[in-house]
């Protein structure tokens, strides 16, 4: 199969095979996958915005021409130097048109192609990861790994390493949303320069909101069942600029946490050394927040909120216009529930 993980796109770029002649970035994420496209057609044309270097196409272009793409990837720059085709919106009229390069009948300017979530039997995801002449990278939902390595590579630009208590409190407040995270890391990077480390205080002072809340105030407060304060600090946070998205992701992650430490639990640890043991730490403001959630939610309801979360996620992403409105009524839905939770106990 030609799939390629997201960090793997850098070392392709690095040394380039000359038999892959288009690559795919896909996911539930725009601006993650944006990112990727953008730095994938940087690389190959050395601009984004060369109108001789880089040639940017929408899927409906190729409707009535699917001849243009093969046009375009044969066609010699004015001034010589690689040229690449950008393609926003990928789907079938794209596909159709990029079979000649994926079946190596045709081969010359690099395709770099951005779609959206695609399923499993999504048959332009289907067609790239068949073919020996194309890649697939797909991107969805970051883990911890991804998110702390992203912000290390932004620091250890300007000689910063963070530290592990100001790694985990990052990670927190960012959530798993990769443009997030790249902004945040940018924050720090200028806030610290100068400095060897990223401390504790840094996080706090750069990152999230200036609310005296963060996300993850409003995760506890979906937990622990406070319903109006999971109301209140929503709209507090959208109206501030934080994401709908970005809370939505924060409570999935917190929700997937939840889940191993009760595993953990059952299996014979008392929650205290869970905690206490966890990797990466809980952060110790949250210790009784985190405990008092694990005595009321049982194992059952908290894989059933983690599917509820993960199966949401996209769909926010997916529709600006009511992501706000979808997130505020899962979280209120979950915030109920944790009450229902906490008054059964």
């Amino acid at each position: 199969m030609s799939v390629l993980k997201a960090g793997g796109v850098e070392a392709f770029l690095r040394r380039p095979d000359p038999d892959i002649g288009a690559l795919l970035v896909y996911g539930d994420e725009p601006d993650a996958v944006r990112d990727i496209a953008a730095r994938a057609v940087g690389k190959i044309a050395g601009s984004l915005d060369d109108p001789f270097a880089v040639v940017a196409l929408q899927d409906g272009d190729l409707a009535s021409d699917a001849a243009r793409l093969a046009d375009e990837v044969q066609s010699i720059s004015m001034f010589g130097g690689a040229k690449a085709i950008w393609i926003r919106g990928a789907d079938q009229h794209f596909l159709k048109a990029a079979l000649p390069v994926l079946e190596g009948k045709i081969s010359g300017n690099f395709i770099v192609a951005e779609a959206g979530a695609l399923s499993k039997s999504s048959a332009l995801r289907t067609a790239f990861e068949k073919s020996p002449h194309a890649y697939a990278v797909a991107l969805y939902e970051a883990d911890s790994g991804e998110i702390a390595g992203i912000a290390e590579q932004i620091l250890a630009k300007d000689n910063l390493r963070m530290e592990p208590e100001a790694m985990q409190r990052f990670m927190e407040l960012t959530g798993t949303a990769r443009g997030l995270v790249r902004r945040e890391a940018e924050k720090l990077a200028l806030y610290c320069l100068g400095q060897q480390r990223v401390n504790l205080a840094d996080v706090e002072a750069v990152c999230g909101n200036d609310l005296g809340a963060e996300p993850d105030d409003l995760v506890d407060c979906v937990f622990l069942g406070h319903v109006e304060d999971t109301n209140r600090l929503f709209h507090a946070l959208v109206n501030s600029g934080t994401d709908a998205g970005r809370l939505l992701s924060v409570a999935h992650f917190h929700a997937m946490k939840l889940q191993d430490f009760r595993i953990a639990i059952e299996r014979g640890a008392s929650a205290d050394q869970v905690l206490r043991g966890a990797r990466p730490p809980v952060f110790f403001k949250r210790l009784p927040k985190v405990q008092a959630q694990l005595r009321c939610w049982p194992l059952a309801e908290l894989i059933t909120a983690g599917h509820t979360l993960g199966a949401i996620v996209p769909q926010v992403r997916q529709n600006a216009e009511l992501g706000e409105a979808i997130t505020n009524r899962c979280l209120l839905s979950l915030a109920r529930q944790g009450l229902k939770l906490a008054q059964d106990r």
